[in-house]
C-alpha cells in the first residue's frame, strides 16, 4: 500500500510539476503590451514627411553669408518613439548632408535631437514647447569658444514653419545667424 501511495504521490508530483512549466510556458509568450507614445512625443509627428526649407544666412566668424536652400526628409523610428530626419542643404559653404534624430525623454520634461552633418560637426539640443513655438539650447564650440545657441521653430500652419538659429552675444544678447521658412512638400 505504501508503494502504491507513493507512486501516487509522483505522479501528482510529475502532473503539477508539468502544469506550472505550461503556465509559465504561455506566460512567457502571451503577447506583451507595446508601449505607446505620450502626447508631447506625438507632437513630434508634426514634423514628419518631406519638406522645402530656404533662407539666408548671417556672415559670421565661421561661415560667409548668403541664401541657401535645403529638403528634409523626416519619418517616425518604428516604434514612433523618434523622428530621423535626413537633410540636404546647398549653401554659402556648399552642399552639406546631415542627419537628426529627435525624442522627447518623458523623465526629464524635454525634448532632445542630436544632429550629425558632413562638415563633421555634432550638435546636441534641448528642447521646449510652448503654444506653437518649439525653442532649442546648445553649446555650440566655434573657433575654439563655447558659444550658447538657439534655434526656435514657429509653426505657422500645417505645412509651414519658420526657423531662426541664434548664437548669445558677450552682452547677453543674441545674434541671428541663419533663418527661413519650411514649406511641407506636397
Amino acid at each position: 500500500i505504501a508503494a502504491k501511495e507513493s507512486i501516487r504521490m509522483k505522479h501528482i508530483l510529475a502532473v503539477l510539476t508539468a502544469c506550472f512549466f505550461l503556465t509559465c510556458l504561455m506566460v512567457a509568450q502571451a503577447p506583451q503590451q507595446e508601449p505607446t507614445p505620450s502626447p508631447e512625443q506625438q507632437m513630434m509627428g508634426y514634423f514628419a514627411g518631406d519638406w522645402k526649407l530656404e533662407g539666408t544666412m548671417k556672415v559670421s566668424p565661421t561661415a560667409p553669408g548668403g541664401a541657401f536652400t535645403s529638403t528634409e526628409h523626416s519619418e517616425w523610428v518604428p516604434g514612433s518613439f523618434f523622428v530621423e530626419t535626413h537633410s540636404s542643404m546647398k549653401s554659402p559653404m556648399g552642399n552639406i548632408r546631415g542627419v537628426r534624430v529627435m525624442e522627447y525623454n518623458p523623465a526629464d520634461k524635454v525634448y532632445t535631437y542630436n544632429a550629425y552633418n558632413s562638415l563633421g560637426e555634432h550638435q546636441v539640443a534641448l528642447g521646449h514647447v510652448q503654444g506653437n513655438t518649439w525653442t532649442w539650447t546648445s553649446e555650440e564650440k566655434m573657433n575654439g569658444i563655447i558659444a550658447q545657441g538657439r534655434y526656435t521653430v514657429t509653426l505657422v500652419s500645417p505645412t509651414s514653419y519658420t526657423f531662426k538659429s541664434e548664437v548669445a552675444t558677450p552682452s547677453g544678447g543674441w545674434s541671428t545667424v541663419m533663418e527661413g521658412k519650411a514649406t511641407r512638400s506636397q
